[in-house]
């Protein structure tokens, strides 16, 4: 699908979005689509590192938590400053801090680099919870905008991140991460910098998680430490691609859906507190068995396989 038809299913997804919006008068279902977009932008941040790079992040959530908090935070010391502004501005601090922490992270690759995400998303939450200066104790509550005008919000950015990340793995800059986590060897023989290649993926990526952070605060109406520097945020960010295919648009965007939508199914049916996961993780262990690579690229490769069958069985 080229860039063009990737712009027009999007206009075409937003337009039906807000016929459903209205038809429903922000119900349940609309508010819980705007839900899943969230995870769906902050999932398309995680994969181009862990997707395109192959280094994979457990300590996303720092990126997200940052996001939400630069929005909460001026709101929670009565600073008269533009939500939106502050969502751009989160997606940005986001950036910035991945820039600065690249340069350790970054040099090391594998567990150790997994290890080292992880340490960094629990040093970051102790700090934050034990802070009284960032509303440790009682989080921070928004005044945000109407559910008419933030649902839209949310699905038009996720759309956008969607259609951009699709058209940046097809530049010079898409195909150098390729090659960085494909042939990594061969990729410093032609000139690449390896470390500048998965500096950008990096921070590119935090910043749209940061972004996904920032409407989680208009969403909710919201923040606090655990729910955005939890390791289950992380948890979740992470699964959707992975599920969903690693190193795919449609795969990160498809798994982000399903695991969110499981999450929440398995919360109804399963009453003992943490059970959902059990769901997820029965899923994830299925996926890994059936096709590695995750259900997209698996459906992909089925109906591929399905279709060559049939054009042989008809040219005999």
């Amino acid at each position: 699908m080229n860039l063009k038809k990737w712009v027009v299913s999007g206009v075409i997804a937003f337009i039906l979005y807000m016929l459903f919006l209205r038809l429903t008068d922000a119900g349940f279902i609309a508010n819980f689509i705007a839900y899943i977009s969230l995870f769906v932008i902050a999932g398309q941040g995680w994969n181009l590192l862990g997707g395109y790079i192959g280094e994979i992040s457990f300590g996303h959530a720092v990126f997200f938590g940052i996001g939400a908090y630069t929005v909460g935070l001026p709101v929670g010391y009565k600073l008269d400053i533009n939500l939106l502004l502050l969502v751009l501005l989160g997606a940005l601090m986001a950036g910035i801090f991945a820039l600065i922490i690249s340069y350790p992270l970054l040099r090391v690759q594998g567990f150790p680099f997994l290890v080292g995400t992880y340490g960094l998303g629990v040093v970051i939450r102790s700090i934050v919870v034990v802070t009284p200066a960032l509303f440790a104790t009682r989080g921070i509550f928004i005044s945000t905008y109407s559910k008419n005008f933030t649902y839209p919000l949310i699905i038009g950015f996720a759309i956008a991140v969607v259609i951009f990340v699709q058209w940046l793995v097809n530049q010079d800059l898409g195909l150098r991460f390729k090659a960085v986590r494909d042939v990594p060897t061969a990729a410093r023989m032609i000139g690449i910098n390896i470390y500048k290649t998965k500096a950008s993926a990096f921070v590119i990526g935090a910043m749209l998680t940061g972004l996904a952070g920032g409407l989680f605060a208009l969403y909710g109406g919201f923040v606090n430490p655990s729910a955005c520097f939890g390791d289950n945020t992380s948890i979740f960010i992470l699964l959707g691609p992975y599920i969903g295919g690693i190193g795919s648009v449609l795969g990160a965007l498809f798994g982000s859906t399903i695991v969110i939508i499981l999450q929440e199914v398995a919360r109804s049916v399963i009453t003992v507190n943490g059970g959902h996961y059990l769901m997820v993780g029965a899923l994830l262990v299925v996926v890994m068995m059936l096709s590695k690579e995750g259900i997209y690229p698996g459906i992909v490769k089925l109906v591929k396989k399905i279709k060559n069958a049939y054009q042989k069985r008809q040219g005999e």
